[in-house]
């Protein structure tokens, strides 16, 4: 007798043929990762020194501020006469003193100075070009914790990454990374283990290569001193490449020290807290690091020396290229305050250094 399959025997029969019939499954693709970069690759990073983006609340609203300076002549005003610089580079850096904040709550007692502009100042930074911003100063607690706070978020808003006071910072560009970190003086002295501590944080991200920020100093000194000197060393011992100082408000030397190199000051750069300048003289740096792969092959130092503003004795809050015998005067200094021979332009070869 013949026997009589069920519809459920068929149904089964047919999803077990579908089953064997059906392709694998593929599995899911990795998430997408910055491959290493292959062969001879450079990148160029310009260092400025202190920018105060705003005024003292005695000046805000005379005609010669610099928040009458932004409201007549626009954000892109500030660094416009070295537009043609930051525009070509890779990465522009400043050391951004003050505090963006749109009141005056919070101020702390017992300063000589302090700077705030307006939250919406920090549209200055992406118009002149400039992509990241250093916090490890003495002015960026002008207004408190409130104020680091709406200082953090305006450059947020304004797509302005930030480092240092405790921040790191990593910037990649075709498979390298860089690492960004800052500490001020009286931090180090508390706790001197820290930027080792921060550094050895960068290298688990896969940095490459690490730039150290240090706010310290003698102001208007010409040469650095023996803490700045300690300062240095030890973070480039802990495994930093690059420091960059900032504080003097003066141009300091430049030393090659092991395999890393420093940049004592910069001196002031967009300096809007003090309408009568007794300094004029600063100079900005460029870093060109060329890889050959993930290896450093050599680091270029291009020095720039400007003047920080363009109607001087007045300040219009718009720094300028140096030439001729300025630039020379400029040059002169940094070579002052230095053991290496100075020039416009410093090769380093990686692994030089004794």
């Amino acid at each position: 007798m013949k026997k009589h399959r069920s519809p459920l025997f068929h149904i089964l029969c047919l999803s077990l043929l579908l089953c064997l019939l059906a392709p694998a499954a593929l599995p899911e693709e990795p998430a997408a990762i910055s491959p290493a970069p292959f062969g001879p690759t450079s990148l160029t990073m310009t260092f400025m020194g202190d920018c105060i983006i705003g005024s003292e609340e005695k000046s805000r609203k005379l005609p010669e501020s610099f928040d009458t300076a932004i409201q007549d002549e626009g954000y892109a005003w500030p660094f416009s006469g070295v537009q043609h610089i930051l525009s070509a580079d890779d990465l522009s850096v400043i050391n951004l003193e003050g505090v963006l904040k749109d009141d005056r709550a919070g101020r702390e007692e017992g300063k000589l100075h302090w700077f705030r502009g307006p939250t919406d100042f920090a549209q200055i930074l992406p118009a002149g070009s400039i992509e990241l911003a250093g916090l490890a100063n003495n002015h960026v607690r002008d207004y408190g914790n409130a104020g680091r706070r709406t200082t953090k978020k305006a450059l947020e808003d304004n797509g302005i990454p930030y480092f240092g006071y405790g921040d790191l910072y990593v910037w990649e560009k075709d498979g390298l990374k860089i690492g960004f970190g800052g500490i001020r003086e009286t931090t180090f002295r508390q706790k001197p283990n820290l930027p080792g501590e921060e550094i050895q944080q960068l290298k688990e991200q896969g940095c490459h290569y690490i730039v150290y920020t240090i706010h310290a100093g003698k102001e208007y000194d010409n040469h650095h001193n023996k803490l700045q000197t300690r300062m240095a060393h030890e973070i480039i011992d802990a495994g930093a490449d690059l420091i960059i100082g900032a504080h003097p408000h003066v141009v300091q030397g430049i030393e090659q020290y092991n395999n890393g190199l420093i940049v004592y000051s910069l001196g002031n750069f967009v300096f809007g807290g003090n309408l009568k300048l007794t300094e004029f003289e600063a100079f900005m740096v460029q870093v060109r690091l060329d890889f050959d792969g993930t290896a450093l092959r050599e680091t270029t130092l291009t020095l720039i020396p400007v003047f920080t503003t363009g109607s001087r004795p007045a300040n219009d809050f718009r720094p300028i290229p140096a030439e001729g015998e300025d630039k020379a005067r400029i040059l002169q200094r940094i070579q002052d305050d230095s053991e290496l021979e100075i020039a416009d332009v410093m090769r380093f070869p990686a692994g030089a250094a004794e």
